[in-house]
């Protein structure tokens, strides 16, 4: 699949710059997905962004060995982080550790002038640290979840998540949620469907609504739950008949799903529903109101509304935005 949309470009650049400070303890692994989710694939087949994104490694250094002896090249001057369009902090062996004034002073610099940030497991205390996450929702991984709401009270943290999308801020909890937060910033940049056909080139199961629980307290229960749902999304679904699917009360089942999901059964299943509605504006001709119906919105106004809601814009809009040429003589409402 080819993307139908080019990521945001700023100052008359023709591809999307992403800027990795390259720290020395920083986790090789997490640079090296963000390279494969953006950038060239080693394998046919797999799509090829660097004609649509520019990574560029940079670093207090010209050369800075990671831990295990991984040498990633020449960086260039960390000064980079001041005109990207996406400044992405790699995990750190060791959040705790001091950073430089000038590392700090330069993610923020980077942050005001307007760069999309996002902080991967315990980069996000780099941001922290640089006053970027000051009064905004974030994760990290959940063994630093202590130290984290001591050194960043102004911060709320959400440690059952997966990531946390907060606007211009992204934040994930974990090295292997590396994935899933390029797969997000993918989705966003080029679309749901695009990004969905490179998770499954990359063997790595989509997480379309951005925040997803990092543990499941109720095990398989839960797991197995949310399946079905999934499958059923499109039915008419009563929490009665959610209840008895699971086998469980309906104030059972209510609670059981706010805590491991951190939300409520319907909100869920409206943003699901919404998921799925982005993905056929994106890939088919079918009438608005027929994309409500086979997403499991009662009427096009219902769809609407959701969509207004959960994405910002109408579905119309997203439509004319993520899919803006189709075959003539096919409809869209």
């Amino acid at each position: 699949m080819h993307p139908v949309k080019s990521p945001p470009l700023s100052r008359g650049r023709d591809r999307h710059v992403i800027a990795v400070p390259v720290l020395p303890d920083s986790v090789a692994l997490e640079v090296t997905v963000v390279q494969q989710v953006f950038g060239r694939r080693p394998f046919p087949g797999a799509g090829d962004l660097t004609g649509r994104y520019q990574i560029v490694l940079c670093g207090e250094r010209r050369r800075q060995p990671l831990p295990g002896g991984v040498d990633l090249g020449d960086l260039a001057p960390l000064e980079t982080l001041l005109t990207a369009d996406t400044v992405l902090v790699p995990g750190v062996e060791n959040p705790f550790a001091p950073r430089s004034r000038t590392l700090l002073a330069t993610l923020r610099a980077a942050f005001h002038r307007g760069a999309r940030m996002v902080g991967l497991c315990g980069g996000t205390f780099l941001l922290g640290r640089a006053g970027v996450l000051d009064g905004r929702r974030a994760t990290t991984h959940w063994l630093y979840s202590a130290a984290f709401r001591e050194a960043f009270p102004l911060t709320r943290l959400e440690i059952d998540r997966v990531f946390v999308d907060d606007g211009s801020v992204h934040t994930c909890g974990g090295a292997l949620s590396t994935a899933d937060i390029a797969l997000h910033l993918l989705s966003l940049d080029i679309g749901d469907a695009y990004a969905d056909a490179i998770g499954r080139l990359l063997v790595v199961a989509p997480h379309r609504s951005g925040e997803q629980l990092a543990r499941d307290p109720h095990g398989q229960f839960m797991t197995d739950f949310l399946s079905w749902l999934r499958e059923h999304v499109h039915e008419p679904l009563t929490l009665t008949r959610l209840a008895g699917q699971a086998h469980v009360s309906e104030r059972s089942l209510v609670r059981k799903f706010r805590q491991a999901t951190g939300t409520s059964i319907f909100e869920w299943i409206g943003q699901e529903r919404v998921e799925r509605a982005k993905s056929l504006l994106e890939t088919t001709d079918h009438l608005v109101a027929d994309i409500a119906a086979m997403a499991g919105f009662g009427s096009a106004e219902s769809l609407r509304r959701n969509f207004v809601k959960h994405v910002g814009i109408s579905a119309r809009s997203y439509r004319a935005k993520f899919r803006p040429t189709r075959k003539s003589g096919g409809s869209h409402g």
